[in-house]
């Protein structure tokens, strides 16, 4: 799956959006689209609502426990592929429980 393309904000204009951002974030929450920034409009920086950071920094951890209960099941330390191929299932399910969510 390929990453999703974005606007990037120039940080001039990040500066003078940013109360409007956050009016955005309070009414969207989580569901609120990040917003890149960067100077020259080369993506340097995302902002994004409390609510989806939390949410990434739990789906961190839920990956990083799949993967140690999956290397204690093993006996043994996963490889790169292997960790990746974990990661990238654990976050296809965390997806699929957000969208049921909605």
């Amino acid at each position: 799956m390929a990453a999703k393309p974005h606007e990037v904000l120039a940080t001039r204009e990040a500066r003078a959006q940013l109360p409007s951002m956050l009016e955005r974030f309070r009414r969207a929450g989580s569901k609120a689209e990040p917003v890149v920034i960067g100077a020259r409009r080369k993506p340097e920086a995302v902002v994004l609502s409390y609510e989806r950071y939390l949410e990434l920094a739990g789906g961190r951890e839920k990956v990083r426990s799949a993967l140690e209960r999956q290397a204690e099941m093993v006996g043994r330390d996963l490889s790169e592929e292997e960790a990746m191929r974990l990661a990238n299932e654990a976050l296809h399910e965390i997806r699929q429980d957000r969208r049921a969510d909605s």
